[in-house]
């Protein structure tokens, strides 16, 4: 089963897009309501996608437009455990907020290899302990999205953390992301319209081609910036009087 179901319009930002993947149907229906119900109740909007088949799911991964907020996956699921769907998802959707149901407690721990967000006792959890623990995840989500840079990337939408990118570049209107794990993602946009989306006031353009991480920056030497990654960055003229006093305001070594 593969069943794409809304409520309200997917360009809202509070819209939060939910996989549920579990071997009965009638489980997949009752946690689709009454998580749909709690969104709704603390003013979100969802947008789900369902499966009772996990290999289904993890197979079709790469066909969705949205990276996923919230995947909530029963323990077992026949052949393919819950943890191995969970370990699948988490090497993309590496903010995805994961949500086990299962039914043994020896299980919680195995499922510490994800980072879940919370591992529920199916037959032990109750409907106030359940929205007061969606209700958080919900609050989470917005969180790191304030905290994150969105693009799209490969007809996709996406996010990255600020924290984890060092810099970003444009060359003919095609940006490169650095990151700090040396992962680099590349999509198609303008520097102007990225500078004006990253909230984060670590950031700033050095030269028409770059904006830095002032927090990944080693020092100032002339016209070049030296990251403590190993990377130099050009400095134009026009900027650099402003990067040296936010140097300063760091405490940042500067070579004049």
């Amino acid at each position: 089963m593969n069943n794409m179901s809304d409520s309200g319009s997917l360009l809202d930002g509070k819209t939060l897009y939910i996989l549920l993947c579990n071997a009965s149907l009638y489980l997949l229906q009752v946690y689709e309501s009454l998580i749909r119900y709690i969104a709704q109740k603390y003013g979100y909007q969802t947008s789900f996608l369902l499966y009772e088949n996990g290999k289904e799911a993890v197979f079709c991964k790469d066909d969705w437009t949205h990276e996923l907020d919230i995947i909530v996956i029963g323990w077992e699921l026949g052949r393919m455990k819950g943890i191995e769907i969970a370990r699948a998802f988490r090497e993309d959707h590496t903010q995805t907020q994961i949500l086990f149901l299962g039914n043994q407690t020896e299980d919680i721990i195995e499922s510490y290899e994800v980072n879940p967000f919370y591992y529920f006792i199916e037959n032990e959890v109750t409907h106030k302990k359940f929205e007061l623990v969606m209700k958080k995840c919900f609050r989470e989500i917005v969180r790191n999205k304030r905290n994150s840079l969105q693009f799209i990337s490969n007809g996709k939408i996406q996010r990255i953390p600020f924290e984890l990118i060092v810099y970003l570049k444009v060359d003919h209107r095609m940006i490169s992301i650095t990151c700090r794990d040396k992962k680099e993602i590349l999509f198609y946009d303008s520097l102007k319209n990225i500078e004006e989306k990253i909230t984060d006031d670590t950031f700033m353009r050095t030269h028409r081609g770059y904006i830095v991480n002032l927090k990944y920056v080693d020092y100032l030497d002339k016209n070049e910036l030296f990251l403590n990654t190993g990377e130099s960055i050009p400095i134009a003229r026009k900027y650099k009087q402003e990067l040296v006093e936010r140097m300063m305001d760091q405490e940042k070594n500067i070579l004049i």
